[in-house]
Order: C-alpha cells, then sequence, then structure tokens
C-alpha cells in the first residue's frame, strides 16, 4: 500500500530530518561543520520567483547623449531586450515608448523642454514585466543666444601711444571665448580680458561666444593705432 504525503507533510518530514542532521554533525564534528553545510544550503538553495522574473529583463542602455544641445529634438538610440519594447521617461513622465528590433536595437527621436532634461527608460516584455530603470541622463537644452559684451576698449577707439592694449569683455559663464581664434579664459563671473599688440593703422578682431549647447554670439571690434 503506497502513502501519500501532502505538501505540509513534506516539508515536516524534511525539516526533522535537517534537524537531527544538524544534531549529529555537533555531536561527531562540533559547531563548525554544522555552520558550513547551513551556509552551504543558503547558497544553493533556489531564488525566489520574482527575483528571476526580474533577473530575465535587462535594464536598457543608451548609446551617450551630449551634455547640452541646442535643438529641441534629441536622437536616442540603444540595446534592450530584443522583440521588446522600453518605456521613455522624461523628467519622471512616461512620454512615449520605442520598440526594440530582433538584434536588440531601438532608436527615436523625443522632443526636449528648455533648461534640464533628465531621461530614463524601462523594459517591458509581452507579459508586461518590467526591468529596473536605466541609467539616467542630463540633458541640458537651450536655443538661445549667449550674451557677450565688450567692456572696453569702446568699437572703434584710436589707441595712440602705445601698441599694448588689453580687451575686457563679459559673457554668459561657463560659455568659451575666442578672440581671432585664440581662447581667452573666462572665469566664474564670464569676466575675461586678453592683451593684444595693434599694428599701425585698422586693427580688426572677430570675438566668438558659444556656450554649451554650442549657441553662438559673434561680434566684429575694430581697435585703430596710431603712433
Amino acid at each position: 500500500m503506497k502513502i501519500y504525503l501532502n505538501r505540509y507533510q513534506k516539508s515536516t518530514l524534511i525539516y526533522t530530518f535537517l534537524t537531527l542532521l544538524f544534531l549529529v554533525l555537533i555531536f561527531k564534528f562540533g559547531l563548525t561543520a554544522a555552520v558550513k553545510v547551513s551556509e552551504f544550503l543558503q547558497r544553493n538553495k533556489p531564488l525566489p520567483e520574482s527575483s528571476l522574473s526580474e533577473n530575465l529583463l535587462p535594464a536598457p542602455q543608451f548609446y551617450p547623449l551630449p551634455e547640452a544641445t541646442n535643438s529641441a529634438t534629441l536622437e536616442l538610440s540603444g540595446f534592450s531586450q530584443p522583440n521588446g519594447k522600453i518605456e521613455i521617461f522624461l523628467n519622471d513622465l512616461n512620454i512615449k515608448s520605442f520598440e526594440v528590433d530582433s538584434e536588440g536595437k531601438f532608436e527615436g527621436l523625443l522632443s526636449l523642454s528648455l533648461g534640464l532634461n533628465k531621461i530614463y527608460a524601462v523594459t517591458k516584455d509581452k507579459e508586461d514585466r518590467q526591468s529596473s530603470p536605466s541609467q539616467t541622463w542630463t540633458v541640458f537644452f537651450e536655443d538661445s543666444p549667449p550674451m557677450l559684451e565688450i567692456l572696453e576698449p569702446a568699437d572703434g577707439t584710436v589707441i595712440r601711444k602705445t601698441a599694448i592694449v588689453v580687451i575686457k569683455g563679459k559673457a554668459t559663464p561657463a560659455s568659451k571665448v575666442t578672440i581671432n581664434d585664440h581662447q581667452v579664459v573666462v572665469d566664474n563671473e564670464g569676466l575675461f580680458s586678453y592683451s593684444v599688440r595693434l599694428q599701425t593703422g585698422e586693427n580688426k578682431f572677430t570675438i566668438v561666444c558659444l556656450d554649451p549647447a554650442q549657441n553662438r554670439t559673434e561680434k566684429e571690434w575694430i581697435l585703430n593705432f596710431e603712433p
């Protein structure tokens, strides 16, 4: 006659057996041996179903995004779970989704808001299971030309006696300023100065300011030198 045990009875028998095993190990080999067996069982126990399901879906990976841009439309591309989809989040709002092809690639366009844009994504499969969020990228969008002001000397000034003159100005902080293709140092307040030697007659200077989003402001400045 066969005896059938329910799930509870099986569990009781297993725990009773393990208890007896630990007692025997402690009696014959000491407490250390029982601890090692316990650690082995903990390392090799099956993972919970929730852990397995999370590991099945990798988070999306974006190809590097720019830190700043002057375009309202940003191209996104990367890779994720093949034949799935990714949900795009902009400033913590679920904006749109991209399909992932059979090779695991995705691409698409995202409209940005002026200022800082925090972008990340999650993978979703056909069973609507969701991965953890991807790396968060921050992109600054600005489409206005940067401020550029020449403080001294004024445009068209006639310089006499000395050929050395210092061009001083102010620009948008964190921008890049060049004078006749020579880069000048811009401090934290946007101030800059550049010393030049004038030639007799007209001296023309092209002063360019580029902000981190690559917006551009350009000015032509003329100084005349009469020794």
